[in-house]
């Protein structure tokens, strides 16, 4: 900068240490003067025009003038007093020189939210900046960044949409444009940045259970990319579906929370041992996977107690209680025993917290024991369990009196020979009661006499229960020929031919 200036003789006006600076945010002309009189001070910048003026005072000894847009060239200062110019200075400048010296875009993950602008002045002359602007794959923003910047000094301002920010959805390079708009005349810059595409790691798996049964299994999910992805998540175990999630978003830098479970049932796992689940997270990115074992206790059966029930000495129905140590249901195959008998067979599943009181076999219309007590004593009623590595078994044991019976009311009828002293035996009638504590069952009849006997079985089987009697007319369609006189008449009740129950009684033929 050089000046010159006149003076109106020693001891009269004179300006001294002009500088241009920066006063209340406005480019200023500072300087020191002597007046012997009220006086007005004026500055003309390199156009000629008056760009501002002040009233000064010979008590004070500097002042300040406002240079509105500075510009390189000749400014003149003045100091005026009844149209006499009493003193000046003419000060000339090369003006403000602005770059922009550094731009920095601020991210939040995909987000672009300002972009940092640093302006150095490298000129003589302060000036100010206004606003700025970037453009970016069509979203703008602009910024009021209203400010001075003094020569030879540097600002940094920040340009920021007023609303809402900037998002990119897909990776590769993102190229922006910037204009800060000054006093001194527009700067342009460029800004950029690659983003990474989307990139997942498992961080965590927390699978939840109950018991055998996987209720849930909790996965989160990092992107450690620059821009969002879609994910899922699936749990297979050994190549079976066990439990998923739907599509969810992963944003960059964030930790997501995929809960995954069964679309239908909870998934149970099936046998004992160490059992491997694969957690896999697909996403157009590709697939990440972990895993995580569970230890599942196998099925660990003991038979707590049998329960048989008799009716008349009948098996009806068989139920029992088993527990179960294990975590896993199993299948076994049971098999129901009276005295080492097998009296009923099939399949019966154990779940993991066992059973209780649970029918094994019953007669029903639907299925038969088919087994009853044929005399007194114990019977024993087992169930085993088939393990595959062995069997489990238990028992209960109940006593009978047997059967208790009484054959009376006996009636046998005979028709005389002709021409003959002998007689023929056509039927007997009798009667039988229970008096034990099982029924009382026969299939036939047999008559025996004067050596002869002859069987009957026109009804089946008959089952006389305890406590109960009953008429049996037994008619002999091949007649028995005897001495007439009194004979021994044995009556023999049968069961698949053997005796269950007879009587001796004498008869007599007149």
């Amino acid at each position: 900068m050089a000046g010159c200036g006149g003076l109106a003789g020693i001891g009269g006006p004179s300006i001294s240490d002009t500088e241009a600076t920066v006063v209340e945010g406005q480019p200023a002309l500072t300087f020191d003067y002597e007046i012997d009189d009220f006086a007005t001070a004026l500055l003309e910048d390199p156009n000629g025009n008056i760009v501002s003026e002040a009233r000064i005072e010979p008590e004070q000894n500097s002042s300040a003038l406002y240079m509105g847009d500075t510009q390189g060239g000749e400014y003149r200062l003045l100091i005026r007093e009844g149209g006499e110019t009493l003193t000046s200075e003419t000060l000339e400048f090369d003006g403000p020189e602005l770059v922009i010296s550094d731009v920095s875009d601020q991210w939040s993950s995909n987000s672009l939210e300002s972009v940092e602008v640093t302006v150095e002045n490298t000129g003589d002359l302060p000036a100010r900046l206004e606003r700025g602007t970037y453009q970016v794959d069509g979203n703008e923003a602009e910024s009021y960044i209203s400010g001075p910047i003094e020569a030879n000094e540097s600002v940094t301002a920040s340009i920021s949409p007023g609303f809402g920010v900037a998002e990119f959805e897909e990776p590769g390079l993102v190229e922006g444009e910037l204009t800060v708009v000054t006093t001194a005349g527009n700067l342009s810059g460029d800004f950029s940045r690659d983003l990474e595409p989307a990139s997942l790691n498992i961080e965590q798996v927390n699978p939840i259970w109950s018991g055998n049964a996987l209720e849930e299994v909790v996965v989160r999910v990092r992107n450690t990319g620059d821009v969002p992805t879609e994910a899922n998540v699936s749990v297979e175990h050994n190549g079976e579906e066990a439990a998923g999630t739907g599509v969810g978003t992963v944003e960059p830098g964030e930790l997501a929370r995929f809960e995954a479970d069964s679309f239908f049932s909870t998934y149970e796992v099936q046998s004992g041992g160490e059992a491997q689940f694969d957690v896999y997270v697909d996403s157009p990115s590709g697939r990440v996977s972990d895993e995580f074992t569970r230890d599942v206790a196998g099925a660990d059966v003991s038979i707590g107690s049998v329960d048989s029930t008799w009716e008349s000495g009948r098996l009806t129905e068989v139920r029992y209680s088993a527990d179960n140590a294990g975590e896993v249901e199993a299948e076994y195959d049971a098999t129901v025993e009276v005295n080492g008998e097998t009296v009923a067979e099939g399949d019966v599943t154990i779940p993991a917290d066992g059973v209780s009181g649970q029918t094994l076999a019953e007669d029903s219309i639907y299925s038969s024991l088919d087994y009853a007590a044929d005399s007194g004593g114990e019977y024993e009623v087992t169930v085993t369990l088939d393990t595959g590595d062995g069997t489990v078994s238990a028992s209960d044991t109940v006593e009978f009196e047997g059967i208790d019976y009484e054959i009376s009311e006996v009636d046998a009828t005979f028709y005389d020979q002709y021409d003959s002293d002998s007689s023929e035996l056509s039927s007997v009638d009798f009667s039988v009661r229970n008096d034990g504590d099982i029924a009382l069952r026969y299939d036939s009849v047999e008559i025996e006499i004067g050596g002869a006997s002859r069987t009957d079985d026109p009804y089946g089987t008959q089952e006389l229960e305890p406590g109960s009697s009953s008429m049996e007319y037994v008619s002999l369609t091949d007649s028995i020929v005897v001495d007439s006189g009194s004979h021994d008449l044995t009556i023999r009740l049968l069961l698949d031919g053997d005796t269950v129950a007879s009587e001796t009684t004498t008869v007599s033929t007149d």
